[in-house]
C-alpha cells in the first residue's frame, strides 16, 4: 500500500507481483472483417483501354458518425476540418473542432459558458468523448470558420473547492513544513497531495473528477491482437536514464524549544529558636535577642540570584502582648518593618532553549545505492516549532500579603504550559511521512517514462479509458501497461476516425522494499527533555556582639546582624544584611542544543510492467 490507498492489491513498493482484485477476461480488441470483394474485372477487357486491369481494393470499412452539442445546440452539420479530443493522465481533457457557417447562417457569439458534447458512432455502437465546456472560441471571418477549444475545465473546478473536499478527493499526505503554510492556490495544494502518492487526478467522459493509480493490472482490461492496430503507428519512447531519478536524499532539520524552570527553595530558621515555630520559637529567642531580617531583605537576596520568589512562609515576630511566654513580662513591638524568625521562599527561573534535530535519510532503489550508477534528487526541510516566547515572563511574582506569618502561595501562571519538550511530535511525524512519501512518489514517477503508443481505429475501441489497463501484441511491440492518454482525431474531409493510445511503461526496481519508517525524536531520550532542574538551599547565620562570635564571613550566605546586648564595645560590629546564592545554569542548558542523526537509507523496490521489443 501507499499511504494506505490500495494500488491494485500489492504495494508498488514490494517486491511481489501485483495482483487483481477480481480477475476478468480482458476485452480483445482485432481487426474488423475485411471489404467484401468486389466484382473482379474481366482481364481480357480492360476498363481503360491501354491500361492494366485494377486491382481489387483490400482492407476495412468503419462507417462512423459523430454528433457535437454546443450550449444545447446541435452543431454537426457545421463541422469541418479535424474533431480532436484528447484526454491525458493528470491533466484537463480537451477538445477541438472546427464550425463552417455559410453566409446568412446565424453565428452564436456567447460561447463561454456553453457546455460541449462529443459522441463518436460507429456500427451501431454509441462513444462518448468528451463533455466539457468552451474555453477559446475564435472566428475567421475570410473562412467563415469557428475554431472552438474545449475543456473539462479541471484545475478551475479544483481551485472553486475547499480545502477539505480537495482533501476527500486527492487524499495523501500534506504538512505545511514540506509544502507551504499559506494555502492561496487551490490547485497547487491538491498537488502537493497528490504528489505523496503515485496517482494522477483527471476526469471521465462525463465530466467526472476521479483519483486512478499508476500501478497497471496483472490482467489487462484490453487486449490489442496482431493486425489490430494501423500500420506502423507502433512508437516507443524510451526513458532517458539521465532523467531516471533512483535515489532522493532528504536532509530534515527540526526545530523545537526546550522549555526550562530552575526551581530553588532557600530556608532560613534564626538559631535563637532552638528550631521551634510560632510562639515557642519566639520565647526562645526573646531573652538573648538579636537583630533580625525583614521579609524584605529576605525576598531581595532571592531575587538577586536571577531568579523570582514565587511563594514563601514567615516566622514573624508576634504583634505587641501583654505577657506572650507566660513569665510576667510583656512584649511590645513598634517595629515598622516586618521582622522575621525565619522563612522559607520557593524561586524560579524560566527560559526557552532551542533544539535542533538534524536527519540525513536516503531512498534508494537497488540501482541508486552505487555511486556509479545514481541519478540524484536532493530535497531539504526546514520545520520549527514556534512556541513558547511567552515562557520567560510567565511567573507570577510573590507579594507579602498580611495573614500573620502563614504562607501565599504562588499565583495562576499566565501561560498554561508545563516544562520540558514542546516538539509538536504529531507536526514531526507528519512531515517525515510527507517527505518520505514524496520522495518514494518521485522516483515511482521516474521510472514510468517509457512509453509506447499505436493507433487504433476509434470505432474499435468503445469504452477505452485511462483508468484501464492495456496488452499490444502486435508489430514486433509486446507491451503492457496503464493507459495515460487518449487522443482520438476525426477528420471530417477524409472520413479518417483514428485514436491514439499511450501507456507508460513502470520500469522495474528489484530488492526487497524497506518500510517509510520514521527515525524516532532525538531529544526525547535525554534527560534533559524534562526540562526541569531543581535545589534547595539551607541559609546560615552569623552574629556578632559576643566574645563565642566567629570571624565575620563576608561570602557566607544567609542572615548577618549582632546581638542587642553587646558583651563589650570593642567587639566587631557585624553589618545587618541578607544574601542568598542561587543555582548555575550552564551554557549547555541555554545556547542552542544540536542532535545529529546517523545517516538512513530505506530501500525502493517495485515490480514492472512488460515490454518486449
Amino acid at each position: 500500500m501507499i499511504n494506505g490507498y490500495p494500488l491494485n492489491t500489492a504495494a508498488i513498493n514490494s517486491a511481489g507481483g501485483s495482483t487483481d482484485i477480481d480477475p476478468v477476461d480482458p476485452t480483445p480488441i482485432d481487426p474488423p472483417p475485411p471489404l467484401p470483394d468486389p466484382t473482379q474485372p474481366d482481364p481480357s477487357t480492360p476498363a481503360y483501354p491501354g491500361f492494366p486491369p485494377i486491382d481489387a481494393p483490400e482492407g476495412y470499412s468503419l462507417p462512423w458518425t459523430v454528433h457535437i452539442s454546443l450550449g444545447g445546440q446541435d452543431v454537426t452539420d457545421f463541422l469541418t476540418e479535424t474533431v480532436r479530443v484528447d484526454r491525458s493522465e493528470g491533466a484537463a481533457g480537451m477538445a477541438e473542432f472546427s464550425l463552417f457557417y455559410p453566409v446568412g447562417t446565424p453565428v452564436p457569439l456567447d460561447l463561454h459558458d456553453g457546455p460541449v458534447v462529443i459522441v463518436f458512432t460507429s456500427r451501431g455502437v454509441q462513444q462518448l468523448l468528451f463533455t466539457g465546456w468552451v474555453t477559446r472560441p475564435s472566428w475567421h471571418a475570410a473562412s467563415r470558420v469557428m475554431r472552438i477549444i474545449a475543456t473539462d475545465r479541471l484545475q478551475q473546478r479544483v481551485e472553486a473547492m475547499s480545502l477539505a473536499d480537495i482533501e476527500a478527493l486527492t487524499g495523501g499526505l500534506y504538512s505545511p513544513d514540506v509544502f507551504t503554510d499559506e494555502i492561496e492556490d487551490h490547485w497547487r495544494y491538491a498537488q502537493d497531495r497528490l504528489s505523496t502518492r503515485p496517482v494522477s487526478l483527471d476526469c471521465d467522459t462525463h465530466g467526472n473528477m476521479r483519483v486512478t493509480n499508476w500501478q497497471s493490472k496483472k490482467h489487462p482490461d484490453y487486449t490489442f491482437n496482431p493486425g489490430s492496430t494501423v500500420y506502423q503507428s507502433v512508437d516507443v519512447r524510451l526513458a532517458q536514464p539521465t532523467e531516471t531519478t533512483n535515489r532522493v536524499e532528504l536532509t530534515i532539520k527540526y526545530r523545537y524549544p526546550r522549555l526550562w524552570q530552575a526551581s530553588a527553595t532557600f530556608g532560613w530558621v534564626h538559631p535563637g529558636t532552638g528550631g521551634f515555630g510560632g510562639m515557642q520559637g519566639f520565647c526562645a529567642w526573646r531573652p538573648d535577642s538579636t537583630e533580625l531580617p525583614t521579609i524584605d531583605m529576605y525576598l531581595s537576596a532571592v531575587g538577586s540570584t536571577g531568579l523570582t520568589p514565587v511563594s514563601a512562609s514567615w516566622h514573624l515576630l508576634p504583634p505587641s502582648m501583654g505577657d506572650p511566654c507566660g513569665n510576667g513580662q510583656p512584649w511590645i513591638n513598634n517595629q515598622s518593618e516586618l521582622l522575621i524568625l525565619g522563612g522559607s521562599v520557593v524561586a524560579r527561573r524560566r527560559w526557552v532553549q532551542q533544539v535542533t534535530e538534524e536527519y540525513t535519510v536516503t531512498l534508494a532503489t537497488a540501482a541508486g545505492e552505487p555511486e556509479q550508477s545514481r541519478v540524484v534528487s536532493r530535497s531539504s526541510i526546514n520545520a520549527s516549532v514556534d512556541f513558547g516566547e511567552s515562557w520567560p515572563n510567565s511567573l507570577r511574582p510573590y507579594q507579602y500579603s498580611p495573614s500573620g506569618g502563614a504562607g501565599i502561595g504562588p499565583g495562576t501562571p499566565t501561560t498554561p504550559v508545563t516544562p520540558g519538550d514542546h516538539a509538536d511530535e504529531p507536526r514531526r511525524q507528519l512531515a517525515f511521512n510527507t517527505a518520505l512519501n514524496k520522495a518514494r512518489t518521485e522516483i515511482i514517477e521516474a521510472h514510468r517514462r517509457t512509453q509506447v503508443s499505436w493507433q487504433v481505429p476509434t470505432a474499435l475501441i468503445a469504452g477505452v479509458d485511462l483508468v484501464h489497463t492495456l496488452y499490444l501484441d502486435d508489430q514486433n511491440t509486446v507491451a503492457q501497461g496503464k493507459c495515460v492518454q487518449r487522443l482520438d482525431e476525426l477528420n471530417i474531409e477524409t472520413g479518417s476516425a483514428l485514436a491514439t493510445l499511450t501507456i507508460a511503461i513502470l520500469r522495474e526496481a528489484s530488492g526487497v522494499a524497506d518500510p517509510l519508517s520514521v527515525p524516532a525524536r532525538m531529544g526525547a531520550d535525554e534527560s534533559e527533555s524534562a526540562g526541569v532542574m531543581s535545589r534547595s538551599y539551607t541559609l546560615g547565620t552569623q552574629l556578632g556582639g559576643k566574645f563565642t562570635s566567629p570571624e565575620y564571613d563576608d561570602e557566607l550566605d544567609g542572615f548577618s546582624g549582632n546581638y542587642d546586648a553587646k558583651q563589650d564595645a570593642t567587639l566587631e560590629v557585624f553589618p545587618r544584611r541578607f544574601s542568598a546564592t542561587g543555582p548555575e545554569i550552564p551554557d549547555a542548558r541555554t545556547d542552542e542544543h544540536v542532535l545529529t542523526a546517523a545517516e538512513k537509507t530505506i530501500r525502493v523496490a517495485f515490480t514492472g510492467d512488460l515490454l518486449e521489443i
